[in-house]
């Protein structure tokens, strides 16, 4: 594998997996019953990060506005002459203030909704593969439990 190449969590589990069937002690569903639930967290974690990041991104920008539009406002009023004009500048800076924290309101909406949404798609996919895991995990039970063909003595 070349170096700084990704491979993905089931490619490293199945060639776990592989390495570690040659050992005549183990079964590989005890190690895929054991991997899911790290698997289903780290799927979890992953969608937070990803439905975070637009949110995260968007209220940096805000700041840097509000920094840009702070320094801007301060700048106006250290050259402005009379209290008319200050007020003025006040308000503006004021009023675009007002502004972003309503983008920051809006975005902080958007946000618990996709956050919302990975919830639900990591109980999703834990409910399906729970399943799975469980019947990997009764499978060694059900072989010990199946009748085995009778042997011939005269063979």
């Amino acid at each position: 594998m070349a170096r700084g190449q990704k491979i993905g969590m089931e490619d490293r589990v199945e060639s776990a997996v592989e390495a570690a069937s040659r050992l005549p002690f183990f079964d590989a569903s005890i190690a895929r019953m054991l991997n899911w639930p790290v698997e289903a967290w780290l799927r979890a974690q992953a969608g937070m990060l990803q439905a975070s990041q637009p949110v995260a991104t968007g209220w940096l920008e805000r700041r840097y506005a509000a920094t840009t539009s702070t320094l801007d406002t301060l700048e106006r009023l250290a050259n402005c002459n009379d209290f008319k004009e200050a007020a003025s500048i006040q308000r503006s800076w004021f009023e675009d203030s007002m502004k972003r924290l309503d983008s920051d309101l809006h975005a902080f909406a958007d946000q618990a909704l996709a956050f919302s949404h990975e919830a639900m798609s990591a109980t999703r996919y834990a409910a399906q593969t729970s399943a799975d895991v469980v019947a990997l995990a009764t499978q060694p039970a059900q072989r010990t439990t199946e009748p085995q063909p009778p042997v011939d003595a005269a063979a």
